[in-house]
């Protein structure tokens, strides 16, 4: 039996902003499925066969399926080429709807192929599911590895039984759904074998998934993976999660690891243990958790940054007590603030997030929250998110929304006007299976605050410092983002956007109103427009939604004693060169520290940038002294030789300053020259 087990489409939404909605196959994002390693290596365990993992996101960017208004059927035609008896596809709310047409497209080809859905989501819309598309033929409720083993070793015998956790249609010739028998969870973690980590081959420096435990006991309202592990919090022993390090480490080398978990720190005594387990192997590796403000405390983070703790996601939820209460989250804030400095102090980053648009929002709790999105950002959170609330399912507040709205104004997949046009039509039929998409009423707010609030968040990390100083203007980042969605609006109506695109543009744009903004108000600094010229090119360069956190300076680079030297002798050419730029200031400390809230003093003096691809295809921004500077502007003409440079240079009348004996000048030819910014004939 042939069985296929295929990851779910999942945007970059700084690059679908970046590229202003338009077919682009570099937007997807690759991301470790651990579900369904899971899964594949409980089939190779109990059936001795070998499911092939297939990665949609990755084909797409590879260019195996193209995007645009053929997307369905170019991605049912790579799935189905292999001639797969049976498609499993794991599920996210945000990307039900493409993963439902791929599934018709493939049954259209191959009727006799089985298909079969996965995950928190399809558990929740089981039933939806299974009654509005008749292309799909079981979903796996709730944890999947023992359950999928045992549904494949069904289909495989050709068994009448019904399998435990397997919701699917009747086979009575009226309409109707069975759900099953409901399967206990697995009593001990441990008993399940290690994923299949040696189908995945991650990108370099990406963060590995490491699963080492599942669910959490507490009640927040709007959660739906709580509810989706009953509630059951359970972990894997301390020698287990050890041994999977070890086992990521001689597969892939030394790679820092998220330990997936929806509350890693319920039980102290196994965080404890954990820890001491990690510092007593002699190397903990580096890792990333979740966690709640009220189940940590000072000692317990010195202990988890020793142990190798690098960064801890705390979702703090609202900057509103009333909110926080209503959504059954009672924190105070300011303990949640006093524990996100503790993190600080034990050297751990921390990670925040915050929900707009929850059932009982209105204008004063939304700023609230802006308020303390804003306190988390000089704080030196990083990153903070400000996501907008869904809807899910299965969480208990779901019942209570009464009648959503979906106004279509949020970010998909980029597939070409027409089938955008015609997924929100598809996403705003049914706010059940497509609840990602839907919000409540809100009696009390203005609505657009909502239409334009989930990508705000990601614009300000796109040029965070100067964003920080022109709210302290402007009164509040409250009123900073009431000012962009007018001026977006304007920008948008103007270039004839589409209405559900009106608050969404790209973080150059954002750079755009950033200076519009420092020009109303008086004792901004001039050095600000500066940092702005820089951030704005280097998003118009690379594609970046954030700001550098370094600048490499040719200062810095020493020349290799294996580099041929530059001399006078030597023929210049340009480098892979992309762009220059000089500013007035040199705001170059404003990249030292990219978590920083004021800004700093400039140094004297201009600054003089380089834009330069390097060997691997990634960008570098470097900074140079005026004669380099000028040198790249001379090159760029044709090749010159070295001495032909350097006149040149001390000659030009331009604003740059030119100075230092010929033996400096050809130093900094020769640092260039290592750089790439500039080459040499041999």
């Amino acid at each position: 039996m042939k069985v296929q087990l295929v990851t779910s489409p999942h945007i970059r939404h700084p690059a679908v902003l970046q590229s202003d909605f338009q077919v682009d196959q570099s937007v997807m994002n690759t991301f470790i499925p651990i579900g369904l390693l899971s899964l594949i290596s409980s089939a190779r365990l109990a059936l001795n066969i070998e499911p092939f993992l297939y990665d949609l996101n990755r084909r797409i960017i590879d260019g195996t399926i193209g995007l645009g208004s053929n997307f369905y059927e170019n991605a049912s035609a790579a799935l189905c080429s292999s001639g797969p008896d049976l498609i499993g596809f794991m599920t996210e709310s945000d990307s039900y709807h493409h993963v439902l047409q791929i599934c018709e497209r493939i049954k259209e080809m191959l009727p006799g192929c089985l298909i079969v859905l996965g995950g928190p989501h399809a558990s929740a819309v089981s039933k939806r599911t299974l009654q509005r598309y008749s292309c799909v033929d079981f979903i796996v409720q709730g944890e999947g590895e023992v359950t999928f083993a045992e549904l494949l070793r069904s289909i495989m015998s050709g068994s009448k039984d019904r399998v435990a956790g397997v919701v699917q249609r009747n086979k009575k010739e009226e309409p109707g759904v069975e759900t099953g028998i409901a399967r206990p969870q697995v009593g001990l973690l441990d008993s399940l074998p290690f994923p299949a980590y040696d189908l995945y081959r991650p990108d370099p420096g990406e963060e590995i998934f490491l699963e080492v435990g599942r669910g959490c006991p507490f009640q927040c309202t709007f959660c739906s993976t709580a509810p989706f592990w009953k509630r059951q919090h359970r972990v894997k022993s301390p020698a287990r999660i050890l041994a999977e390090i070890n086992h990521l480490t001689m597969l892939y080398g030394p790679r820092r690891m998220h330990f997936t978990h929806d509350l890693f720190t319920v039980d102290r005594a196994w965080v404890r243990d954990v820890c001491k387990t990690l510092i007593d192997s002699g190397s903990p590796a580096r890792w990333t958790c979740s966690s709640r403000t009220d189940t940590i405390d000072e000692e317990l983070l010195h202990l988890m940054a020793t142990a190798g703790c690098s960064a801890i996601y705390f979702g703090l939820e609202s900057g509103s007590e009333r909110i926080v209460r209503d959504v059954g989250k009672n924190i105070p804030k300011a303990h949640s603030f006093r524990m996100l400095k503790a993190c600080l102090d034990a050297g751990i980053t921390p990670n925040a997030g915050f929900i707009g648009g929850l059932p009982s929002e209105d204008e004063e709790s939304l700023e609230e929250t802006f308020t303390a999105y804003t306190q988390a950002l000089e704080l030196g959170c990083n990153p903070v998110h400000l996501f907008l609330f869904t809807p899910y399912a299965d969480s208990s507040i779901f019942n209570s929304l009464g009648q959503t709205i979906c106004t279509g104004h949020f970010l998909d997949l980029p597939l070409g006007h027409e089938l955008d046009i015609s997924n929100r039509e598809l996403i705003a039929s049914d706010p059940v299976l497509f609840g990602a998409y839907h919000r409540p009423r809100h009696s009390c707010a203005r609505e657009v605050l909502f239409d334009a609030l989930e990508e705000f968040g990601t614009l300000v990390a796109s040029a965070l410092l100067p964003t920080l100083v022109l709210a302290r203007h402007a009164g509040g980042m409250f009123h900073l983002f009431e000012q962009w969605i007018e001026w977006v609006g304007s920008f948008n109506i103007n270039r004839g956007a589409e209405p559900f695109r009106r608050y969404c543009a790209s973080a150059a744009r954002f750079c755009d109103f950033l200076m519009d903004l420092a020009t109303k108000y008086e004792g901004v600094p001039p050095h600000l427009h500066s940092l702005l010229r820089v951030v704005q090119m280097n998003h118009l360069l690379t594609g970046s939604i954030r700001i550098p956190t370094t600048m490499a300076s040719y200062r810095t680079k020493m020349a290799s004693t294996e580099m041929q030297l530059v001399n006078l002798g030597s023929k210049l050419s340009i480098g892979n060169v992309v762009a220059t730029l000089e500013v007035e200031h040199d705001v170059s400390a404003a990249f030292s520290n990219p978590a920083a809230s004021e800004l700093p003093v400039p140094r004297s003096g201009p600054l003089y940038l380089v834009w330069h691809r390097d060997s691997t295809g990634y960008m570098q921004l470097i900074k140079v002294d005026a004669f380099t500077f000028q040198a790249v502007q001379i090159l760029r003409l044709r090749p010159k030789a070295t001495a032909d440079v350097i006149v040149e240079s001390l000659l030009n009348s331009g604003k740059a300053r030119v100075s230092g004996d010929f033996s400096e000048l050809l130093c900094s030819l020769t640092d260039a020259a290592k750089l790439g910014i500039i080459t040499q004939d041999a």
